[in-house]
């Protein structure tokens, strides 16, 4: 049966995928989407296109994993019957969002049973609500249908490796914290690790990456997850209430016999589909900085574009895990001091400063001086970066109104400039997040008043 053969099908399943995504604080019925034949996309080639992307009109010129993320759904609906189809974890995985739904509907039973228990089985799912009846409503006479809802759970397929994630991080549901999902993000095992080593490695002795791995999992990861417990404490704390909520908050945690942390429970932030200027993105990650810096007196230290959210309209910073204390002494712990040694060395931000002060592109005595260092200035260089040029992270750049050329866009990369090249290098005017967001504000200011004077004229 297609569903052009039934017309009274589509807006049926339509009104059961409301009542089902009723409690959902992100629906919103033009986020439903239902699944129907497969819509050509240029940026992604037809022989690794997922069957039935939607066509939601996503910016030009991204890659394949960015045109994924841009097309993925939060609420997707599946109605067997209409369709004739039942697509498998591996077709749908692509298609959600993490942590987004998918619902089956059809009035065969026994099949969806079986289809559901597939989905449980699989690692990146979760079984939601098993198979139950779908009320009817007024029409008593009408074939009784069954729906099962599913939710993805995790960041990668099984499998997949990506460098913008080290740990294993999931969704789960814990009635000792509460309902709903959190994310549990937790030491990840040897044989992943091993097999990322091995991918980046490949001409090393499997002894040299067996060892390497066992130092990654039993003491360097245990460490860096057990500070982020530490930094989300701290954060939940001193930042003032209207930033609390814009990044992690700690729910639990399970130790290791030596008191690390193994496993962190944190609160869900959810990513948003809707999305922001570049001028908006800049001025709250600007703000939420300052208040990390000056209310928390934390400093992030790995603040790419990876470790940023938008949720609920709000950019959020994540990933507190290689952040240190304003004038923390790191050198007390050998260990610590050996493992942020290496990490200054090898960090990609750091490697970034030194590659721009060698080439004369960083002149800022304030930022040549954080060169090599746990300081605040090295967040305020790198989001700095950030904010010129928004598109590093696939999750985000479709989010991120950015548009190379326009007037917002020159206008912020000559703040930015001026951020790392001021005219008087031993004096910058811009040595803060607070200073940074300030000019942003004014900047914003700015171009209101100009759109105004274009409107009267």
């Amino acid at each position: 049966m297609t569903a052009a053969a039934d017309p009274l099908l589509a807006p049926a399943v339509r009104r059961l995928a409301r009542r089902v995504f009723a409690g959902e604080s992100l629906f919103r019925p033009e986020r439903l989407t239902v699944w129907g034949p497969a819509a050509e996309s240029p940026a992604v080639p037809a022989e690794t296109r997922p069957q039935a992307i939607p066509a939601v009109g996503q910016p030009a010129g991204l890659t394949e994993e960015e045109s994924l993320a841009a097309t993925a759904q939060d609420f997707l609906v599946v109605d067997a019957d209409a369709t004739g189809e039942w697509p498998t974890p591996e077709d749908v995985f692509p298609r959600l969002t993490w942590g987004g739904q998918l619902l089956l509907v059809t009035r065969d039973r026994d099949r969806l049973d079986q289809v559901a228990q597939r989905y449980a089985r699989h690692d990146c799912f979760d079984l939601e609500t098993p198979p139950a009846p779908a009320r009817r409503g007024v029409r008593f006479w009408a074939p009784r249908r069954h729906h099962a809802l599913i939710r993805r759970v995790t960041l990668l397929a099984p499998g997949q490796h990506t460098d913008r994630s080290t740990f294993d991080v999931r969704l789960v549901r814990d009635a000792r914290l509460g309902p709903g999902y959190v994310v549990r993000k937790q030491v990840p095992t040897h044989r992943r690790v091993a097999k990322r080593l091995h991918e980046r490695f490949p001409d090393a002795t499997p002894d040299l990456l067996l060892s390497r791995a066992t130092k990654l999992v039993s003491k360097v990861f245990p460490v860096f997850l057990t500070r982020e417990a530490g930094f989300l404490s701290v954060l939940a704390k001193e930042l003032p209430p209207e930033y609390r909520d814009r990044v992690p908050r700690a729910l639990g945690m399970e130790k290791a016999p030596d008191g690390t942390v193994k496993r962190l429970y944190m609160t869900w932030l959810r990513m948003d589909r809707a999305g922001m200027s570049q001028l908006d993105f800049a001025l709250q990650a600007t703000e939420l900085l300052a208040a990390v810096h000056d209310a928390a007196k934390v400093v992030h230290l790995d603040l790419r574009l990876d470790n940023m959210i938008i949720s609920e309209g709000r950019v959020c910073f994540i990933d507190f895990g290689s952040s240190v204390q304003v004038g923390e002494n790191i050198s007390r712990n050998p260990m610590l001091h050996s493992l942020f040694e290496e990490m200054m060395n090898t960090s990609q931000i750091q490697r970034t400063m030194g590659r721009m002060k060698r080439s004369g592109r960083l002149t800022s005595d304030i930022l040549l001086s954080a060169h090599g260092k746990m300081d605040r200035a090295v967040d305020m260089f790198y989001l700095a970066l950030q904010i010129t040029h928004p598109v590093s992270n696939p999750e985000l750049r479709h989010l991120i109104d950015y548009q190379k050329g326009s007037a917002t866009a020159k206008a912020i990369k000559g703040l930015v400039g001026e951020i790392l090249r001021p005219p008087d290098p031993e004096r910058p005017r811009l040595i803060s997040a607070a200073d940074v967001h300030g000019a942003l504000v004014s900047l914003s200011a700015t171009q209101a008043t100009s759109r105004r004077r274009r409107g009267r004229r």
